[in-house]
């Protein structure tokens, strides 16, 4: 079940605002204001952060763990439009006015975030400063988009699977990937055991390594990107 950490956000004593990118910059009393109207939330595995078609009334910054985006198409299958760590902000359709969620955001871990009211952020991108640098990361949030959706129209599947290893690769610091094959299965829209097969073929050719049940490590990044054309 979903629990809340007393006095809202103030134990962590302003550090769950402080990577934020969007924030950075902002006057520091205005900061303080926000972190007084954030609230902590801690969710266990599988808990929601929101459902799809929920009104979004809320962006929430990831401070440990893992959650994904995904919705569920005709026949129960997962497709997953995103996967969120630590320091990321989701914050999908808040700015749109009266927008409901698209997508079901579930924990793949246990999660620790902080949510931000929408009129609350709304108020905070009435700086220029804040309110450009909005404008960047939805850009970058645009192409990150496109990124995923030419993985999917990659004919052969292990270029898409050495696709999305090599976009994991880049927006992270480590060379280990954690990532289940369902989770790759929904985001590439292929089945497990075809995913499976692909990674065994990668680790034999020397691109990748597995390191434990849902680790991936790259051995190799500039001939994994030779291998994907997109």
């Amino acid at each position: 079940m979903t629990s809340l950490i007393p006095a809202h956000c103030k134990a962590c004593r302003g550090e769950c605002l402080k990577n934020v990118e969007f924030l950075v910059g902002l006057p520091p009393e205005k900061v303080t204001t926000l972190l007084r109207r954030s609230v902590r939330l801690k969710l266990a595995k599988g808990e929601y952060l929101f459902h799809e078609g929920e009104p979004c009334d809320a962006i929430y910054i990831i401070h440990q763990g893992r959650v994904k985006l995904c919705t569920y198409d005709q026949d129960g299958l997962e497709r997953i439009a995103g996967i969120f760590v630590e320091h990321d902000t989701i914050w999908e359709g808040v700015l749109v006015p009266d927008s409901r969620y698209s997508a079901s955001a579930i924990a793949m871990t246990a999660v620790e975030c902080c949510k931000l009211a929408r009129k609350d952020f709304e108020e905070a991108i009435q700086e220029p400063e804040v309110a450009m640098r909005i404008i960047a990361l939805l850009s970058k949030k645009l192409h990150d988009a496109n990124r995923r959706n030419l993985l999917k129209s990659i004919a052969d599947p292990k270029e898409r699977v050495a696709g999305l290893l090599l976009y994991r690769y880049r927006r992270q610091t480590s060379d280990t990937i954690t990532m289940r094959l369902e989770e790759m299965a929904g985001s590439l829209a292929l089945r497990p055991e075809t995913i499976s097969r692909k990674l065994k073929e990668l680790e034999r050719e020397g691109y990748v390594k597995k390191t434990g049940q849902s680790s991936i490590k790259v051995l190799d990044p500039d001939r994994l990107m030779e291998l994907v054309n997109y």
